[in-house]
Order: structure tokens, then C-alpha cells, then sequence
């Protein structure tokens, strides 16, 4: 019976950690791409990604990336819709957030995309 309690507690302080630690953080802003010169500008409220920047594809600038974000449970991930040449369609992705400055985008189990502030 202790043993239960004690693991209840543990879980519940584990949920709002996480709910803590994504409601402190404002994703809404100017992210850098990881991979390459460019920056994509982070629109919480319309629910979408666009490149707010590329030095090497400036006819890129205001192409939206992602949108549809959704927010999932926990709240330090997302639900997404994410542009891909390859299918020349948006195909679903997942949004995970280790921290307030670091953003990971998944498709199909793999990190596709990463950005950091």
C-alpha cells in the first residue's frame, strides 16, 4: 500500500512537471534550423512553422513547414502537418520539446528536423 502511494506520487509530480515546464515556455518566435543557415519563425496561435530565413533558398522566405499544430498529451509534444518533397504533400508528424529551447520533429520514428535558440 505504501509502495503504491509513493508511485502515485511520483507519477502525479511527474504530470505537472511536464504541464509546468510547457506552460512556462513561449514557443511563439524566430527558431534556428540545426542543419542549415536558415531560421523559421514559430506561430503558436495560427498553429503553424514558416521560414522566416534561408541563406541558401531565399525564394524560400515565408513558405509555411509545418502547420496544423495541435497540441497532445503530454503538452511538451504536438501533433503536426509537415511539408515533404519527397510525397510532394504535407505528411503527419510529431513534436516533442526536451526543453523551452529545443524543438524535435519526428516522422515515422525518425528526428527530421530539429530546432534550437
Amino acid at each position: 500500500m505504501l509502495k503504491r502511494i509513493a508511485l502515485s506520487s511520483i507519477f502525479i509530480a511527474a504530470i505537472f512537471s511536464t504541464k509546468a515546464q510547457s506552460d512556462e515556455c513561449n514557443f511563439t518566435g524566430i527558431w534556428t534550423h540545426s542543419a542549415k543557415p536558415a531560421k523559421l519563425f514559430v506561430d503558436v496561435s495560427k498553429g503553424e512553422v514558416w521560414v522566416y530565413s534561408h541563406d541558401l533558398n531565399p525564394d524560400a522566405i515565408g513558405l509555411v513547414v509545418l502547420k496544423s499544430l495541435q497540441i497532445g498529451v503530454p503538452k511538451a509534444s504536438w501533433h503536426a502537418k509537415m511539408y515533404s518533397a519527397a510525397e510532394d504533400a504535407f505528411v503527419a508528424v510529431q513534436i516533442t520539446s526536451n526543453s523551452c529551447d529545443q524543438l524535435s520533429v519526428g516522422y515515422q520514428g525518425e528526428e527530421v528536423l530539429a530546432l534550437v535558440r
